[in-house]
C-alpha cells in the first residue's frame, strides 16, 4: 500500500508557481461554500451512520423479542414485541429510507429483488378478492418483511465484522433461550413430553426451526481464542439438545440435510471422515427412534396434501388472496381441522395462485443457486445452509410466506437478506472469516 500510494501522489501535477495569485477576498468566497458543503456531507455521513447502529439494535431486538417477549393468539407477535420493532427498527428504517430515496433503489437492484417485489405486488393485489378479516393487516405484513431486508441491507450490509457480530450474538441469545427451555421441560415437562420455548417460540415446531438456524449461524466462523472455541460448541450443543428434545421430524432431517452439505463442499479428508460419521450417528438415531417415530406416522401430511391441492385446482390462477382463511378437514384420531397445508409451496398457492408460486420458486431457487456460487464464502455457506435447512422444514411445517416477525423469518427471510450483501458473481478468493 505504502509504495502504490507514494506512486499515486507522485502522479500529481506540481502546482504552477508562476500562475497568478488569487485574490484574498477571492478564494475565500469560493472555498467557503466547498467546506461547507463538505461539512454539511460530513454531518450527514455521520448521522446515517447512527440511523445504521440503531438498524443493528433492531435487527437484534427482533431476534431477542421472538426469544422472551409475550406472544398473541396462535403465537403471533404480541403488542411489546410489536412496540419494540416499531421504535427500533421500522421506524428507524423509514426515516433512513425516504431521508435519501435513492437507498430504495439500491435495494431494488439487487440480484432477486426485483422477482420478490412482483410477488409482493401481486399478493397485494390478492387482497381485492381474499376473505381475510383484516387485509390492511396483511398489507402491513408484507411492509414489515420489505422493511426488514432494507434494514438488514444498510443496516449491516456487507460489513464482514457487522455481519458476524449479528450472527454470533443472535446465536448466542438462542443458546441461551435453549437452556432456559429446557430446564423449564425439566421442571415441569409438558404433557406432550416436546420442549417449547417462549413467546412466538412457545411451539416445538417453531422453536426447532430457531435452534437450527442458530446452530447454522454459528458453524462457519472460526475463533482462535480456546474459550470463544468452547462457548462455540457449547452454544451449538445447547440449541441441538433443545432440537432434539422439540421432537419435530421436520426439523431433524432439516439440520442433517444442512449439515451434510455444509460437509460436503469442504472438499478435503477430514471433513469427508466427519461426513461418514455424521452418516453414521444418524443412523444410529433413526434405528433408536424408529418406533417413536413411527407411532406418529405422518401426521396426516398426505390426507392434508391431496385437500390443498383441491383447494388451489379451484382457484389456479388468482388464488384464494393472501391471508385467506379456509379449512382442511381432517379425518382420525388427531381429531382437529387445519388452518394450512402444512408446505409453504401449496400454501403460497393456495392463498396466491400459480403466478405466485411462479414468482416464489425463482425467488427461492435463485436464492440457492446464489448461494451455491458463494460457498466459498462464510456467508455464502450460511446462506446455503439456511437455504437447505428452510427448504426442507417447510415441506413439513412452517407454512405461511408474508407473515409477522416468527421464527420462520429465521429460515426464509435472514437468508435472503444475508444474499443481498453477496456480490452479483462469485469472483475472487473466498473473503476472509
Amino acid at each position: 500500500m505504502p509504495p502504490r500510494r507514494a506512486a499515486s501522489l507522485s502522479r500529481v501535477p506540481a502546482p504552477d508557481t508562476d500562475a497568478e495569485a488569487p485574490t484574498p477576498g477571492l478564494a475565500a468566497r469560493d472555498t467557503a461554500p466547498t467546506a461547507g458543503a463538505a461539512h454539511a456531507h460530513a454531518v450527514g455521513v455521520e448521522t446515517a451512520q447512527r440511523w445504521r447502529n440503531l438498524l443493528c439494535v433492531g435487527l437484534m431486538a427482533l431476534i431477542a423479542g421472538m426469544c422472551a417477549l409475550p406472544a398473541g393468539p396462535s403465537f403471533n407477535p404480541g403488542k411489546p414485541y410489536q412496540y419494540l420493532l416499531v421504535l427500533t427498527l421500522y421506524l428507524p428504517a423509514l426515516i433512513l429510507g425516504f431521508s435519501r430515496f435513492e437507498r430504495w433503489r439500491e435495494l431494488a437492484r439487487r440480484p432477486l429483488m426485483p422477482w420478490l417485489m412482483a410477488l409482493f405486488v401481486w399478493s397485494t393485489i390478492s387482497l381485492a378478492w381474499t376473505n381475510a378479516s383484516r387485509p390492511l393487516d396483511e398489507i402491513l405484513r408484507t411492509l414489515s418483511v420489505l422493511v426488514f431486508l432494507f434494514a438488514w441491507m444498510h443496516g449491516v450490509g456487507a460489513d464482514p465484522r457487522r455481519q458476524r457480530g449479528m450472527l454470533v450474538t443472535g446465536a448466542g441469545v438462542l443458546a441461551v433461550t435453549a437452556v432456559a427451555a429446557m430446564i423449564r421441560f425439566a421442571v415441569q415437562p409438558p404433557p406432550d413430553g416436546r420442549v417449547i420455548g417462549f413467546g412466538v417460540m412457545a411451539n416445538a415446531n417453531l422453536i426447532a426451526a430457531a435452534m437450527g438456524a442458530g446452530f447454522l449461524w454459528l458453524w462457519p466462523w472460526r475463533f482462535q481464542a480456546r474459550w470463544q472455541r468452547l462457548l462455540k460448541w457449547l452454544a451449538m450443543a445447547a440449541m441441538v439438545a433443545c432440537l432434539v428434545l422439540a421432537d419435530s421430524r421436520s426439523a431433524w432431517a432439516a439440520l442433517f440435510g444442512a449439515v451434510f452439505v455444509l460437509l460436503a463442499i469442504r472438499r478435503n479428508e477430514r471433513a469427508w471422515q466427519r461426513l461418514l460419521g455424521l452418516g453414521v450417528v444418524a443412523l444410529g438415531v433413526a434405528a433408536a427412534a424408529y418406533p417413536e417415530l413411527s407411532e406418529r406416522g405422518w401426521s396426516f401430511r398426505p390426507q392434508i396434501m391431496q385437500y390443498a391441492w383441491a383447494l388451489f385446482e379451484q382457484h389456479p390462477w388468482l388464488g384464494l388472496g393472501q391471508g385467506a382463511r379456509f379449512t382442511i378437514p381432517v379425518q382420525g384420531g388427531m381429531g382437529m381441522d387445519q388452518v394450512h397445508t402444512h408446505n409453504l409451496f401449496t400454501q403460497v398457492a393456495v392463498e396466491i395462485g400459480l403466478p405466485g408460486l411462479l414468482l416464489w420458486s425463482i425467488v427461492w431457487l435463485g436464492l440457492g443457486w446464489r448461494a451455491w456460487r458463494h460457498r466459498d464464502d462464510a456467508i455464502g455457506r450460511v446462506v446455503l445452509a439456511l437455504w437447505v435447512f428452510a427448504s426442507v422444514m417447510v415441506q413439513f411445517d412452517l407454512p405461511h410466506l408474508i407473515d409477522s416477525p416468527r421464527p420462520g423469518w429465521l429460515i426464509i427471510w435472514l437468508p435472503l437478506a444475508l444474499s443481498l450483501s453477496l456480490p452479483a458473481a462469485s469472483t475472487g478468493p473466498p473473503r476472509t472469516r
